[in-house]
């Protein structure tokens, strides 16, 4: 295959792409690059397009083909710039990454190793796009993972059908690409999470290339002047169009994402130098991009990923600094590590395969010590380490080995054969991170049920529905009617929590002493009976009531908008003696981490009036808020002293924290149990 300029200026297309929309670069109140995302499916195209020429031309050559040769180009290409960004995180991620996230991170790097970061990301519930998936440093290894699954299923499938259907294979390359997208399409539906990373949902676009490359092998470029001058411009419109008005609400990989990968088969197909398309890709600069984009890929997320470990609001400013990072490291790695590495003659085959061997298995070593040791938590602070950040809050209450958090049966309970009181739980992640400490304070007073489902307030009649950045757990009427048909008992103590304040605020923010934090409404609610999610909140409240229940109603927990203990860590970590408490206690004083009361009540107050004008005596309210708010500094609510951090993340509450409302919790449960004794 004679060069194609054009091909590394579509890569310089993608790379960018890419990289502007993990910046997310905001401009004149906009994201402009919300459909950057598009540039790993360039990449894909552009795969399927040139490894199948490479096989294609092979078997027309020769009649065979040599595997070995063929994954040894595979391996020079991908694996030393892989291994060596991987290798350069693990320090900045002993460095900056918690417990929880360190263990997290090494997984991460053990499956990109593997090339299953696909599989792992889903499993390991990343929401793509999502704020928590941005400091994930090697979430974009996803790709590599999908790219190489196709590169193992791909040559096997068109070797075996150039030996026994040669004249079909165009028809079988097709009927495959069909068959990958209408499953994606229908996926996308179903669980659009786990379509962004299934690897048959993908493969469309990848065999989007293949059919192309078999077409113009057997048939040639088409030279009609007026196609080539003309469908260029066109797929260089849908491309740029699919990255400047795509968003994280666009169904993908579907139909409805066929867009772009259309246009970068027209150009594919008909693009040449002679061209206003090919001339423009063509220019120097854009080639250079394009020639070092599998390092800006590579690169790129983890620096911006360990920047906002590190600070949790990047300006514009910092973002460009991450950008020029990104570039200067790129222009390195690309003369002194691919280029080196490809070339056979500079280093070997042998000498290849045992450096590789060498360092993977050294990378393994040290991320397995990493998981093994469980983040190593004695490296805290002890501010710190007497906190379970080496595991998610809201998974610390198990039974029958099986975390109850997030069931949909076979709720969790704990029963006392003392107790004729059952207490039930209904709410999210924020209610489930009390668990231990409720269930502690219970003691064998009480007999106890909980179904806490992530993500999903107790509301009849109503389902949450999802958007691409929030895949919530599954919550809908049928989830929350089993819930409610969970209540046996005629006389039960109901406690309800949740963040009622997101689901029920129309706006954001949050003023947090590093400034400006935007939490936008993200959920949404659709009801059943027409009504609206305040009036079936309501309801659902009244049915608990009017049924004969006491009901413990937790109003909303301040939110912080920075993660609390990473903030800390950031800070405390710059003294040399982490176990200096007199140095500690003195910057946790002069540099406390504080939100604003007015911008809690603002965004609590649509719940506070609906849980205020539900007026029973079998209502019993806790207010979180008056431990943590205006009282220990006038105006703010605190996050930590000096002993403890009363937050795990930026909502939910840490074992501390948990501990503090569950003491208010307690006193209304024993109010009304009072109330039950009395009826």
């Amino acid at each position: 295959m004679n060069y194609r300029a054009e091909i590394d200026g579509l890569r310089a297309i993608a790379v960018v792409s890419v990289i502007l929309y993990h910046a997310k670069i905001v401009i004149f109140g906009r994201d402009w690059f919300e459909g950057g995302f598009i540039g790993v499916d360039i990449f894909f195209v552009i795969s399927g397009y040139l490894i199948t020429r490479i096989i294609l031309t092979e078997l027309e050559k020769t009649n065979r083909f040599n595997f070995v040769k063929f994954y040894e180009r595979r391996a020079r290409r991908i694996l030393p710039m892989l291994l060596l960004v991987i290798a350069v995180c693990i320090p900045f991620a002993w460095q900056r990454m918690l417990p929880l996230d360190l263990v997290d991170f090494a997984k991460s790097a053990l499956s990109a190793i593997g090339f299953g970061s696909n599989f792992f990301f889903y499993f390991s519930t990343t929401e793509y796009g999502a704020e928590s998936a941005l400091i994930k440093p090697l979430l974009h290894t996803w790709s590599l993972g999908v790219e190489e699954q196709f590169y193992i299923v791909v040559p096997i499938i068109i070797l075996l059908i150039w030996k026994f259907a040669r004249t079909s294979l165009l028809t079988v390359l097709i009927g495959m690409l069909l068959m990958s997208i209408q499953f994606a399409d229908v996926m996308e539906g179903r669980n659009s999470e786990l379509n962004f990373f299934l690897p048959f949902s993908r493969f469309w676009e990848l065999f989007v290339g293949s059919a192309l490359a078999f077409v113009e092998l057997k048939y040639g470029r088409i030279k009609n002047s007026l196609v080539t001058q003309t469908l260029p411009i066109v797929g260089l419109f849908l491309i740029v169009h699919s990255v400047l008005f795509f968003d994280s609400n666009t169904p993908h990989p579907s139909f409805e994402t066929f867009m772009p990968i259309v246009g970068v088969a027209l150009v594919l197909a008909f693009c040449s130098t002679d061209d206003v398309v090919g001339k423009l890709l063509s220019l120097k600069p854009i080639v250079g991009v394009g020639f070092i984009s599998y390092s800006l890929y590579l690169w790129h997320f983890p620096i911006f990923a360990f920047s906002r470990i590190g600070s949790s609001n990047l300006s514009n400013y910092d973002k460009l600094e991450c950008i020029a990072a990104t570039v200067i490291l790129s222009v390195l790695s690309y003369f002194l590590v691919e280029k080196i590495f490809r070339n056979r003659n500079l280093i070997s085959k042998k000498s290849f395969y045992l450096i590789i061997i060498i360092a993977v298995c050294c990378l393994f070593y040290v991320n397995y010590k990493f998981i093994s040791n469980n983040g190593y938590k004695d490296r805290l602070p002890p501010i710190l380490s007497k906190q379970n950040l080496d595991e998610n809050v809201w998974n610390n209450f198990k039974q029958n080995n099986k975390i109850c958090f997030n069931r949909e049966t076979d709720f969790c309970s704990i029963d006392n054969e003392e107790s004729l009181t059952r207490i039930y739980a209904l709410g999210d992640s924020h209610f489930s991170a009390m668990s231990p400490q409720l269930i502690s304070a219970l003691d064998k007073n009480f007999n106890y049920t909980e179904a806490n489902i992530g993500g999903c307030i107790f509301v009849l009649y109503t389902n949450r529905y999802q958007t691409k950045t929030n895949q919530a757990h599954k919550c809908d009427e049928a989830l929350n009617q089993k819930r409610y048909e969970l209540i046996k008992e005629s006389s039960s103590i109901i406690l309800v929590g949740g963040r009622f304040a997101q689901a029920l605020f129309d706006g954001h923010g949050f003023d947090n002493k590093e400034g400006g934090f935007e939490g936008k409404k993200y959920i949404g609610f659709k009801s059943s009976n027409n009504l609206s999610l305040k009036e079936n909140i309501n309801i659902t409240l009244q049915k608990l009531i009017s049924d004969g229940h006491q009901v413990v109603l937790i109003y909303p927990i301040p939110e912080v908008g920075t993660n609390v203990p990473k903030y800390i860590y950031e800070k405390i970590k710059k003294i040399d003696n982490l176990n200096d408490l007199t140095k500690i206690n003195e910057l946790m004083t002069s540099e406390p981490l504080i939100t604003s009361y007015e911008v809690y009540k603002e965004r609590s107050a649509s719940t506070f009036k609906l849980f205020d004008s539900i007026q029973s005596p079998n209502i019993h309210r806790v207010y979180p808020h008056t431990l943590f708010c205006d009282n220990q500094i006038k105006g703010r609510c605190v996050t930590h002293n000096n002993d403890d951090v009363f937050y795990a993340d930026d909502d939910h509450p840490s074992a501390k924290g948990s501990e503090m409302i569950v003491e208010l919790i307690m006193e209304q449960i024993v109010a009304a149990e009072a109330n039950i004794r009395q009826n």
